[in-house]
């Protein structure tokens, strides 16, 4: 009798010696080779059927999602992609108040207009407006080190160093002194990643101390109403040709976060990550309600009294998996003078 035939390859996500291919357009070759660029070499924990995904989030959970270039991957769809956040500076610029602050150049020998840009991440915001208003002078601030490294090298490429400054730390701990700011952005769904109220709270107090009188703020984050009733419990989008991400998600106990595992595999590593994080979840009448406790005073962006509302599907060029930036609220408000 002839042999058996040879058995079939391996499937691709068992880990064969097939190379990976160049990162995903959004990233420079230095960008990837940056400070803390992920390891693949070293075999990732899979958790495998996890019962209680709320139990595995760690209380400081975004130390890692954002500790490494992996996070600039995975979402690169819409925080790597110049023309969104292009998109994002006009949302800002179509409100009179914002687009004063932005466009009004203080007279020679004046101060110049603070503008602090919360949970910066690699800085794409405030390198866009150094670059479009020469005349501000900004400051971002973020607690990831490999993010913060990141922005100060594009600073530098970009040749706006004189005009854009980043610091890193804790967001409800900005190195600034009271009153330094004549607007703050925290954009990009950075608020609501602790877990409780109160430490979410001390983040809008934080923005009131640096805040001058007469200032505006602006928050982006999840419209948490609409999230709670639309969220896909499972999905899964390639990032590219070689990198699958899947993501489970489902609310807390108390429906007031959504608790979020992704699992990211390669197809020559396998699996190269699985994490779990957390975010809060609030709808425009509590986020309304934190903002006032925090001494600040909403106001209305739309003559009809409603929010602004960002979909991100309608921005991202991958239009896949956008989880909470699916849908958004632009909270604007103000700290009044005494």
């Amino acid at each position: 009798m002839p042999p058996p035939p040879p058995p079939p390859p391996p499937p691709a996500f068992v880990g064969h010696d097939t190379a990976l291919p160049e990162p995903v357009s959004f990233l420079t070759d230095k960008d990837v080779l940056a400070s803390k660029p992920f390891d693949t070499t070293l075999p990732a924990h899979c958790y495998g059927r996890v019962q209680d995904p709320e139990s595995h989030v760690p209380q400081a959970w975004w130390k890692g999602v954002f500790g490494d270039n992996l996070y600039l991957q995975t979402d690169g769809d819409v925080v790597e992609d110049p023309t969104i956040t292009q998109e994002e500076i006009k949302l800002l610029e179509g409100h009179q108040v914002i687009r004063t602050t932005f466009q009004t150049a203080p007279p020679p020998g004046a101060e110049k207009t603070r503008i602090l840009d919360l949970c910066c991440g690699q800085g794409r915001h405030a390198l866009r407006l150094a670059e479009l208003y020469p005349h501000l002078e900004l400051h971002g601030h973020d607690q990831s080190e490999y993010l913060i490294d990141l922005a100060r090298s594009r600073a530098s490429e970009a040749m706006v160093t004189d005009r854009v400054q980043f610091t890193m730390g804790d967001s409800r701990e900005i190195p600034h002194p009271d009153n330094s700011f004549s607007f703050v952005m925290m954009m990009g769904n950075s608020f609501g990643y602790f877990a409780t109220e109160s430490a979410n709270m001390a983040v809008l107090k934080e923005i009131h101390r640096v805040l001058r009188p007469g200032g505006h703020a602006i928050l982006d984050l999840t419209d948490g109403a609409y999230v709670r009733e639309n969220y896909a419990a499972r999905s899964w989008e390639w990032v590219n040709d070689a990198m699958l991400v899947c993501r489970e998600r489902e609310l807390s106990k108390d429906r007031k976060r959504l608790i979020c595992r992704e699992v990211v595999m390669s197809t020559s590593k396998g699996v190269i990550r699985d994490q779990f994080y957390a975010e809060s979840l609030y709808s425009l009448e509590e986020i309304h309600q934190l903002v006032r406790e925090a001494g600040l005073v909403p106001l209305q962006l739309k003559e009809d009294g409603t929010e602004e509302q960002t979909v991100g599907k309608d921005l991202s060029k991958r239009g896949e998996d956008l989880g909470m930036m699916e849908q958004r609220l632009f909270i604007l408000f103000t700290k009044v003078c005494n």
